[in-house]
């Protein structure tokens, strides 16, 4: 038998260091694989320039808030713990880390006119890019689905929930767990809405090489244009549907149906697009 601890007395000593401690060591992977992936450089070509904002460049608007995120943030005051994280910034090399007020004033002007969003939105295509031509797979799932981020400004819409705030469309690699596309939208615009053309960008974000082969979307997408698409692109579709009568009526249709899960059955009714 091993040597009995003394009772109240624990197994590990106690000393002072006047080295700082890093509460959020694990951020520095996102960060160093984003700058493996050249994110930071081509944010500041992709994203006009502020025109202000005290010298600082788009990526160092743009990185500190994809480390808050990953740290769990959901504000722009929770920018002070990447701040406050000063060895994490040394060991990550982040030299100029704006103010919230800063990076809030930014947001405002790169929304004012689209110009900003649509900068973001080509330096993630980069992103999506460049992660895909490191993986062997060259089909993939997309998901897309509507997202309610409820708001307390003043010019925010109702959403469907009865809340004020917005209703982004994106859509998903499944695989990858990136977003391929994106659509910001107001609160009260159905998630149905120009669900073709969003689709439509999905498979054109596509690098070349590279295929969605599996759609999945919830009753949003349930649409006669949504289906002729996949059809013309080839691509295997699931689709949750209304139970309206027509659909109704095609499940009554189907004589065969096969055990699916414990609970569930499946079928299968041949169609024409």
């Amino acid at each position: 038998m091993g040597k009995r601890r003394r009772e109240g007395i624990l197994p590990f000593k106690l000393v002072g260091t006047e080295a700082p401690l890093i509460a959020r060591g694990g951020l520095v992977l996102p960060y160093e694989f984003a700058k493996s992936l050249k994110l930071p450089r081509v944010i500041d070509e992709e994203v006009p320039k502020a025109g202000s904002g005290r010298g600082y460049r788009a990526s160092e608007f743009v990185m500190p808030l994809v480390l808050m995120f990953h740290g769990g943030g959901k504000k722009l005051e929770d920018l002070r713990e990447v701040r406050g994280e000063k060895s994490l910034r040394e060991l990550a090399e982040i030299d100029n880390l704006p103010a919230s007020c800063t990076v809030g004033d930014w947001l405002r002007r790169m929304g004012e006119d689209g110009m900003g969003l649509s900068g973001l939105g080509r330096a993630n295509r980069h992103l999506v890019k460049e992660a895909m031509l490191r993986d062997k797979r060259t089909g993939y799932t997309l998901d897309v689905d509507a997202s309610v981020i409820e708001a307390e400004k003043e010019e925010a819409k109702f959403t469907y929930k009865g809340e004020k705030g917005y209703q982004p469309q994106m859509g998903f690699i499944f695989e990858l767990g990136l977003i391929l596309e994106d659509e910001f939208r107001e609160g009260n615009v159905p998630a149905q809405a120009d669900a073709v053309s969003f689709l439509k960008r999905c498979f054109e974000a596509m690098p070349g090489g590279k295929c969605i082969e599996y759609f999945r979307s919830d009753s949003a997408c349930y649409q006669a244009e949504v289906i002729k698409l996949c059809f013309e692109r080839q691509a295997l579709f699931s689709i949750t549907a209304d139970k309206d009568e027509a659909v109704r009526e095609a499940i009554r249709s189907i004589t065969e149906w096969h055990p699916y899960k414990a609970d569930r059955e499946v079928g299968e009714r041949q169609s024409t697009p």
